[in-house]
């Protein structure tokens, strides 16, 4: 199993957000001196444009992260020299959900379209999901390159070549071919019923990854902090075992989801074997646990 090296959180600050429906109990660390950079991701959002900033993708952004979904954005300070920086590459492989919000100005920004070919690449390498946004575009526009993509185009292949360009075109046309949602589609417009539905459609692919967990015990935020630090995920390759030892009905195996939870985007796959005490055998428990190892998307 590959592991994700987690970086020594300080300040750390825990967030629990539970959704209405209960299906998106989850346990988040995050850093107080810096919540961005080096951290776990689910949802990475790649867009372009100062007005693009301050409006809808300000609110989309704010607004997952209100609904307690990990959601990064780019800044410029990661970007290197022509390339994507290391931690900026590192956030869009570790997320979840990869989000191009296209615009009228989108092609013509190089840093975006080498995010969504790096989406594109995750989407197939690591069965990421792409949900694809159509501001002032159309998916058509996107995907056949015109009005102000074919201009954009025709300068980056004047400027980087053909070939690396051509990367770009196919990329768009990738994501295209996904199911999106168009803003001038949406509530006729209206800016906050599309991010109402952005963050639905988020909150339901999220919740497929996570165990229901039911009511939240009290206090069970320091036991799955001990609990997770005791495992030492991402530390070495080494195999842990911890047992959670009490009598029935204390809250064990509610425990176990919520450390479950927390874990389950450090490895490429996962799998939960509960009431293992009633199988016959551990050769029938373990074809159990094959049997529901998943993905980890």
């Amino acid at each position: 199993m590959n592991v994700n090296n987690l970086p020594v959180l300080q300040s750390i600050n825990i967030l629990y957000q539970q959704q209405v429906d209960g299906s998106h109990n989850v346990l988040s660390f995050s850093s107080a001196d810096d919540p961005a950079i080096g951290h776990e991701y689910e949802v990475f959002l790649s867009f372009s444009g100062t007005d693009i900033r301050k409006s809808i993708t300000d609110c989309l952004y704010h607004s997952l992260i209100d609904a307690g979904v990990r959601a990064f954005r780019d800044n410029e300070e990661l970007h290197v020299g022509e390339e994507i920086g290391p931690k900026l590459m590192k956030s869009i492989k570790q997320s979840k959900i990869g989000i191009p919000i296209f615009s009228v100005v989108y092609a013509s920004s190089k840093w975006c379209l080498m995010e969504v070919a790096e989406m594109v690449k995750s989407m197939k390498e690591r069965e990421q999901l792409i949900m694809p946004l159509f501001l002032d575009v159309t998916p058509d526009e996107v995907q056949h390159q015109t009005g102000s993509y074919a201009k954009a185009f025709s300068l980056h292949e004047e400027r980087f070549g053909q070939e690396k360009v051509q990367a770009w075109r196919d990329a768009l046309k990738e994501v295209v071919k996904l199911k999106g949602l168009e803003l001038d589609k949406v509530a006729n417009g209206h800016q906050g019923e599309f991010i109402k539905l952005v963050i639905a459609k988020v909150i339901s692919e999220l919740k497929k990854s996570y165990l229901d967990v039911g009511t939240v015990l009290v206090g069970i935020e320091d036991r799955v902090k001990e609990l997770v630090k005791k495992l030492e995920v991402g530390i070495d390759d080494h195999v842990r075992v911890v047992g959670i030892w009490g009598m029935g009905g204390i809250g064990k195996t509610t425990l176990a989801k919520f450390v479950y939870n927390q874990i389950v985007h450090n490895f490429e796959s996962c799998g939960f074997l509960k009431d293992i005490r009633e199988m016959p055998g551990i050769i029938e428990a373990f074809k159990t646990y094959r049997a529901n190892w998943s993905p980890k998307y």
